[in-house]
């Protein structure tokens, strides 16, 4: 059950790196505005009454998180395909709180722009839930000889 939670866990990450590579390269090569304007359901007519320092200042911000979400997903990728793997429980405390953490802010940033995004919020919180569960239940539930 160990390896189904670590590949489940290691979906997470490949779905984590890919979203956020595909916004990074929206809003910086394409240079397009920050996707959360769709997300969020602004009209034209909102996003067109915004001011440009607000509208830099969203782009700002989806860049720095986006970036951060990539690294994310290649820092923990490897603690999960080596680590997690062997067994280690230091592994699965820190995937614990680093993913739990940003599964749970993923929410409450999502609440302020009416839950636009809860579709992915929800796909990859079930996935790191099921994950997460399996690999806790492999390396909790051993038998000690």
């Amino acid at each position: 059950m160990l390896k189904k939670g670590s590949i489940v866990l290691s979906i997470w990450c490949v779905i984590n790196f890919m979203l956020a590579l595909i916004i990074l390269c929206y809003v910086i090569v394409l240079k397009k505005d920050s996707p959360i304007l769709q997300v969020a359901s602004f009209s034209e007519a909102e996003i067109a009454s915004l001011s440009a320092k607000t509208i830099a200042s969203l782009n700002a911000f989806t860049i720095l998180y986006n970036s951060c979400s990539l690294v994310v997903s290649m820092l923990t990728w490897p603690l999960i395909r080596k680590n997690l793997i062997a067994g280690q429980k230091s592994a699965f405390w820190t995937l614990v709180f680093v993913i739990g953490f940003i599964e749970v802010m993923a929410f409450f940033a999502s609440a302020y722009i009416g839950h636009g995004r809860w579709q992915v919020n929800v796909l990859q919180s079930v996935l790191y839930i099921v994950g997460i569960g399996l690999s806790g239940y492999s390396l909790f539930n051993r038998k000690l000889a």
